[in-house]
């Protein structure tokens, strides 16, 4: 006998939720309603909501014919849909993968789109060219043609809205979710109810021996990695298994879990979040993820008014995009500068690469080697070549403008040459000495040439007698 709950209902028709708030569905005949000018369905960009309404849709027996095909066929869309909700028919591909014909295929695709499931956003056609929609009017004849294909939008009516009570702000393609009604409350809880019962089925099924509660983290290992290491182990050491040691394999923590307790989280998570209301680049944030990379400081013994002074004094210009990994790399790099101080491996050193000193050398060397052997190996080439080439033609080597006139005492002195020339020399007179000295050689000069009186006019010479005429 079904249970008196509205999800065990065999006939989803007669549940509560749709009894009291959907109205009867009419399914979309005309091909004007199944594209996305005129459907009364609202876009569907998420792949899990989508194949919810398509499954439920097809166990509420609105369309004849919709059964499991119909599902493995919204399966094979949904895992090929582009970003923003559309994907292409590809009716060819869905035939190889599904093994179904293509009639089948075609058929419970029309009735994706009479449950208004799915809408078309173009229509393939062969007498079509899908480049003239790709060039536009730069279309040239020599583009070539190539047939459109079809692109369908995934989308959800109103009567899978209405019964799982989402409140719809819209009408149509352009829908979208603002809120929930109580139905969608009761519905939301109920879900919730029934994961928790199932988790705990499965865990008394398969219970684990564990001395320690297992707190969750926010934090997924990246795929290819894990987390088996215990705390004060090393990541790279591989941990030796319980059958290879020989050893009976000794009762622990859960595989994953951080070694606290549910109290301890909740502690920190309330410290964070007192910590992210003291500081202004940290609001905003997910306190989980914050709480765990705070860690470091709760090991130590820190507060949380402690923690924020100490957050206070970063200079943050701006909200960093991902918090956590902004506190982390952080307090990482003020451990290990010494502007923080913390116990002991608490925070991981930083790993740097062994410097290579002579990587340079042995580069050089290797250019070396590699360019000695290119020369060996090419000394035949070279003397084929000396063979089938003329010698040159010996010219006078060029000689700069003016070298031949200069004096080559002077222009072709080497620099030792020149620095004799000026230990040779003697020391340069300058400044009162050498005032001094030229004034004693301007007197002397003087002198020797009779100058030194006061100029006084010469009287003419006599005449010559003039001769008698």
């Amino acid at each position: 006998m079904p249970h008196a709950r509205a999800r065990c209902q065999p006939d989803p028709a007669a549940r509560r939720q749709i009894a009291e708030s959907t109205p009867l569905f009419a399914l979309i005949s005309a091909e004007s309603d199944q594209w996305i000018t005129g459907t009364r369905s609202r876009k569907m960009p998420s792949r899990k909501n989508w194949l919810r309404a398509v499954r439920f849709m097809v166990a509420a027996g609105f369309r004849a014919g919709a059964n499991p095909t119909t599902v493995r066929i919204a399966q094979d869309l949904a895992a090929r849909m582009w970003e923003g909700g559309t994907v292409a028919y590809c009716q060819a591909g869905m035939i190889r993968r599904l093994g179904l014909s293509k009639r089948c295929i075609a058929l419970h695709i029309q009735i994706l789109r009479e449950l208004g499931l799915l809408a078309w956003v173009e229509q393939g056609s062969s007498r079509r060219n899908s480049l003239r929609t790709r060039h536009g009017a730069e279309l040239a004849p020599g583009d070539g043609f190539r047939r459109s294909a079809t692109v369908y939008a995934l989308v959800v009516p109103r009567a899978w809205d209405n019964s799982m009570g989402h409140r719809i702000d819209g009408e149509g393609y352009t829908a979208r979710v603002v809120g929930v009604t109580q139905t969608g409350r009761d519905r939301a809880i109920a879900e919730v109810r029934e994961r928790a019962e199932k988790a705990a089925d499965q865990a008394v099924e398969n219970p684990v021996e564990s001395g320690m509660p297992c707190t969750p983290s926010p934090l997924v290992p990246l795929r290819g990695t894990s987390c088996t290491y215990r705390r004060g182990e090393s990541k790279d050491r591989p941990r030796q298994s319980a059958a290879g040691s020989g050893k009976s394999p000794k009762i622990g923590r859960v595989k994953g879990s951080t070694g606290w307790t549910a109290q301890q989280t909740a502690s920190a998570m309330a410290e964070a979040r007192m910590v992210q209301l003291h500081t202004w680049w940290a609001q905003g944030s997910c306190v989980r993820q914050f709480a765990y990379v705070l860690r470091p400081f709760f090991d130590a013994g820190w507060a949380g008014p402690e923690i924020a002074r100490e957050l206070g004094r970063w200079d943050v210009p701006l909200r960093p995009q991902n918090l956590a990994a902004y506190v982390a790399s952080e307090l990482r790099r003020r451990v290990n500068v010494g502007e923080l101080f913390l116990p002991d491996g608490s925070v991981v050193p930083y790993r740097q690469a062994p410097a290579v000193e002579d990587r340079y050398d042995a580069w050089m060397a290797a250019r070396r080697l590699e360019q000695a052997q290119n020369w060996s190996r090419q000394e035949e080439l070279r003397r084929a070549v000396r063979q089938h080439v003329l010698p040159g033609v010996s010219k006078k080597p060029h000689q700069a403008r003016g070298m031949a006139e200069a004096r080559p005492d002077r222009v072709l002195s080497t620099s030792q040459e020149l620095w004799s020339l000026c230990e040779a020399a003697g020391p340069l007179v300058v400044g009162e000495a050498l005032a001094t000295q030229v004034e004693e050689i301007t007197a002397a000069r003087e002198l020797i040439e009779g100058r030194g009186s006061t100029w006084e006019m010469a009287l003419p010479a006599p005449g010559e007698p003039y001769a008698a005429v």
